[in-house]
């Protein structure tokens, strides 16, 4: 909403040829300050892996020794693209008692890949990390382990760059009417490369560990609810953000139990 209205604005004042300019000079100013920035990060690292290592050790030291395994395996699994797998806990941060726990975090898992280095954190929930939950944490560690590849990556970074400049540019051509239209089409264009990769991971994950969908999902129902009874009124329309990032759970559940049922035809086959 800001490029596009930053786009009208400059255009109002200067005309559609100098905005465009601007625009121009944006883009190209945007990607050599990324190359310099990536380039800095190399030559002159600014953690030192060595003690976020010892770290990082002592946070996992408590965890149950057949997680432990899976965490190991996972770091395996991202090591084989080049990657070192840096694994933290999430803990409780609502300060609410256990039962009535409102934060999503420590049932699920994200992956943060650092710029310029061949380095990802990747933080896992406290409550994911139980013996009683290894199935579903495989399949979420090898969901998050797939945003490491290259095409992955790539496809987010070009879609901001489009996103942005997309955006900008639907406020330099378009007249003060079509903004509407306009915004609505970059939202789209938004939520259809973020799906894709969501289920993109989804089923990659299904193809290694299994369907881990429904049980993922069984287990964070109640910590869900809990979230959403825990809002205003006026805050639960907040949630239907969520979708700009990821499809709705029904689809994904949908995705995966045709991917599990269809690989599992071709094991058949294969047997035969």
């Amino acid at each position: 909403m800001l490029f596009i209205a930053f786009g009208f604005g400059l255009s109002a004042l200067t005309g559609q040829l100098i905005a465009l300019a601007c625009w121009a000079g944006l883009v190209l100013l945007s990607q050599i300050g990324w190359a310099i920035k990536k380039s800095q990060i190399r030559r002159s690292p600014t953690i030192d892996w060595d003690s976020a290592a010892s770290y990082e050790q002592g946070l996992l030291s408590v965890v149950h020794p057949d997680v432990a395994d899976v965490i190991a395996q996972s770091r395996a699994a991202a090591r084989q693209r080049d990657y070192e797998l840096h694994v933290y806990p999430a803990r409780c941060c609502c300060g609410h008692p256990e039962n009535a726990c409102t934060c999503m975090m420590r049932w699920s898992a994200g992956m943060l890949p650092l710029v310029g280095t061949r380095h990802a954190i990747l933080l896992v929930g406290d409550r994911l990390m139980q013996p009683a939950n290894l199935d579903v944490l495989r399949f979420v560690l090898a969901h998050e382990r797939a945003h490491l590849k290259r095409a992955h990556m790539a496809a987010h970074r070009v879609s901001m760059i489009v996103l942005t400049g997309g955006a900008m540019l639907a406020g330099i051509f378009s007249p003060g009417p079509t903004i509407v239209a306009s915004l609505a089409g970059v939202l789209l264009l938004h939520v259809a490369v973020s799906w894709t990769l969501e289920l993109a991971c989804d089923t990659a994950a299904v193809a290694i560990h299994g369907n881990g969908a429904p049980g993922y999902w069984a287990l964070t129902r109640p910590v869900r609810r809990r979230r959403a009874a825990a809002l205003r009124w006026w805050q639960r329309p907040l949630l239907l953000t969520l979708l700009l990032m990821h499809p709705p759970k029904a689809i994904r559940i949908r995705a995966c139990a045709y991917v599990h049922k269809f690989s599992s035809t071709l094991t058949d086959c294969d047997r035969a």
